[in-house]
């Protein structure tokens, strides 16, 4: 596997949740809204968060100095914790 660094991990959180919720956004919060393209993006970025979210609290154990992860994705309400 590759190895990222500390910031790179962190920007590739921040641009898929990003991106999560411009999909999630153009559609008003519906996704049954969406259309089937757009559906299947969004999931795919949903996989790609899941395995970003693992791998960053994995090296949260050895670069204690990196933020929460809470802390770089918005809630659903937008705010960020």
């Amino acid at each position: 596997m590759t190895t990222l660094t500390a910031q790179t991990l962190v920007m590739a959180v921040q641009a898929v949740d990003a991106e999560i919720r411009r999909i999630t956004e153009s559609a008003g919060g519906d996704i049954a809204e969406l259309e089937p393209d757009e559906q299947e993006l969004l999931l795919a970025f949903s996989q790609a968060a899941t395995e970003l979210k693992v791998v960053y609290l994995e090296l949260t154990l050895s670069a204690p100095g990196i933020p929460p992860y809470d802390q770089l994705v918005r809630r659903k309400d937008g705010t960020r914790s």
